[in-house]
């Protein structure tokens, strides 16, 4: 292990997260979307009408946060708030049509993204990746358990 903590593990996946926002920015602008937009997008194309607080569970986020996504995604006419028919306290969340209608466009620019991200690496060394990001995910969900 390097002592350089410039060159640790932890900055490398900081300055990787930063990059990868940055692209994502770029790619998200050429669709009118704010890069936070895609998961909630996403979310609701596999169910649709999902309760606020449902959709703020599903996406890991809080409350607040998801609301001032909805907020912009609402003047931008990708989504629309309901309330409940058969309560009223809840605000049920609906794609637009035009919401709906860049979801391929959408799924494209990700996935070239996703390509350039990759580029180079086998299928084999890909896989290998993604399995040990997923445990090094793992250890940080398993210590955020233990601290409480």
């Amino acid at each position: 292990m390097d002592d350089d903590i410039f060159s640790s593990f932890g900055f490398l996946l900081l300055r990787i997260v930063k990059a990868h926002r940055g692209l994502l920015r770029h790619s998200m602008q050429r669709l009118g979307l704010h890069r936070g937009q895609p998961p909630v997008m996403f979310a609701l194309q596999e169910k649709d009408g999902m309760a606020n607080s449902e959709l703020a569970e599903f996406l890991e986020i809080t409350p607040a946060t998801l609301t001032n996504k909805i907020k912009r995604m609402e003047r931008a006419g990708l989504v629309i708030r309901q309330r409940d028919p058969q309560d009223a306290r809840i605000s049920r969340v609906y794609m637009t049509e035009k919401g709906r209608g860049i979801m391929d466009n959408l799924r494209e620019k990700l996935m070239a993204m996703e390509a350039v991200l990759l580029k180079g690496f086998s299928d084999e060394e890909i896989e290998s990746i993604k399995s040990q990001l997923m445990r090094v995910f793992e250890n940080i969900e398993a210590e955020e358990g233990r601290l409480g």
